[in-house]
C-alpha cells in the first residue's frame, strides 16, 4: 500500500513543485506588502476600537465609542464639508486643465519643451518652498495677488484670513500644484494613440473639435481613469499646504480630514479617536474609488 501511494504521489511532485515555484518568487514582495500595507491598516482599525490618549497610556477596549463620538462631533461634519468641497474641485479641475494643456503642447511647436518644462515644475517644487511663495503672493499687506488687483482698481482681498475666501484658495493652489503632472500623464497617453485612425478622420473631413470628442477622448478613457483616480487620493493626502499657511484656520473653514486626523493624533495625542478618523477617511477613498472604477466601466 505504502509503494502504491508512493508510485501514485511521486510523478506528481515535481508537477507540484512547478505550480508553487512563481508563488515562492513572489513569496518575498507578498511579505513586505503584508508587512508595510496590511499588517498597518489592521492595526489602525483595531486602534479605533481602543481609547489610547494622554490620560490612558495603554490602550482600553471602548469598542464604537470612537466612531459615535466622531459622528456626534459638529466639527467633524464642517470638516468632512471642507474635504468634499476641495476633493470635487480639485480633481475635475486638475484633470480638465492637464487635459487641455497635454493637447495643447501635444504639437511639434518652437520652445514646446521648455512650455512642458515650466507646467511641470509646480509637480516636483518642494512643498515647503511652494507654500511660501504662496505665502508671500496671497499676503494680505503686501502679496502679489492684491498688488494685482490694486492696479485693477480692486479693494485688497484677505485670502488666507478670511473664512469666505481661504478654502478657495487653498484649492487654486491644489489644483497649482497638481495639474502639471496629469499634462504629463496625459501627454505621454496623446502620443501613444495609434495616428492612422485620426490621420483616417482628419483625410474624412472631422474638424478638430470632432477628432477629439469622437477618437480622441474615449480612447484616453483608461488614462482619464487612472488620472481620476490618483487626483481622488492627492485630494485626500492635502496636508502639507494647510498645515504651513493656514493651520485649518480661519475658523476651521480650510481644516481637512486628513488634518483633522493630524490634530488629535499628534496634537491632542488621542490616537484612539484619530485611528477612527483614518478609517472612516480610507472607506471614503476607498469607496470613491470603487464608484469611479464603475462608473469607467459602464
Amino acid at each position: 500500500m505504502t509503494e502504491t501511494a508512493t508510485s501514485i504521489l511521486a510523478p506528481r511532485s515535481p508537477r507540484t513543485l512547478h505550480r508553487l515555484t512563481p508563488y515562492l518568487y513572489l513569496l518575498p514582495a507578498l511579505a513586505a506588502l503584508a508587512l508595510w500595507n496590511y499588517y498597518p491598516l489592521l492595526f489602525l482599525v483595531d486602534l479605533s476600537f481602543h481609547r489610547l490618549d494622554a490620560s490612558s497610556p495603554l490602550p482600553s477596549w471602548v469598542g464604537l465609542a470612537n466612531y459615535r463620538e466622531l459622528f456626534a462631533d459638529a466639527l467633524f461634519w464642517r470638516v468632512l464639508r471642507n474635504t468634499a468641497i476641495y476633493t470635487f474641485l480639485t480633481v475635475p479641475l486638475s484633470i480638465a486643465l492637464g487635459l487641455a494643456l497635454a493637447v495643447a503642447l501635444n504639437q511639434r511647436l518652437h520652445g514646446v519643451a521648455l512650455l512642458r518644462t515650466i507646467f511641470y515644475t509646480p509637480v516636483v517644487l518642494p512643498t515647503v518652498a511652494a507654500a511660501t511663495v504662496a505665502l508671500w503672493i496671497f499676503n494680505t499687506n503686501y502679496g502679489l495677488a492684491n498688488y494685482l488687483l490694486e492696479l485693477i482698481g480692486r479693494s485688497p482681498v484677505a485670502w488666507l484670513t478670511d473664512s469666505d475666501y481661504a478654502l478657495w484658495t487653498i484649492i487654486a493652489i491644489g489644483v497649482w500644484k497638481t495639474f502639471g503632472y496629469f499634462m504629463l500623464v496625459y501627454l505621454a497617453a496623446l502620443q501613444a494613440l495609434p495616428q492612422t485612425v485620426l490621420e483616417a478622420a482628419r483625410l474624412d473631413g472631422a474638424r478638430p473639435w470632432d477628432r477629439f470628442w469622437s477618437i480622441t477622448w474615449p480612447l484616453l478613457r483608461p488614462t482619464t481613469w487612472f488620472a481620476t483616480v490618483i487626483a481622488l487620493i492627492l485630494s485626500f493626502q492635502a496636508f502639507d499646504f494647510i498645515n504651513i499657511m493656514t493651520q485649518g484656520g480661519p475658523s476651521n473653514s480650510t481644516n481637512l480630514l486628513v488634518f483633522y486626523i493630524y490634530q488629535h493624533g499628534f496634537e491632542y495625542f488621542r490616537l484612539g479617536f484619530a485611528a477612527s478618523n483614518a478609517v472612516v477617511m480610507f472607506g471614503l477613498v476607498y469607496g470613491l474609488s470603487a464608484l469611479i472604477g464603475v462608473w469607467f466601466n459602464r
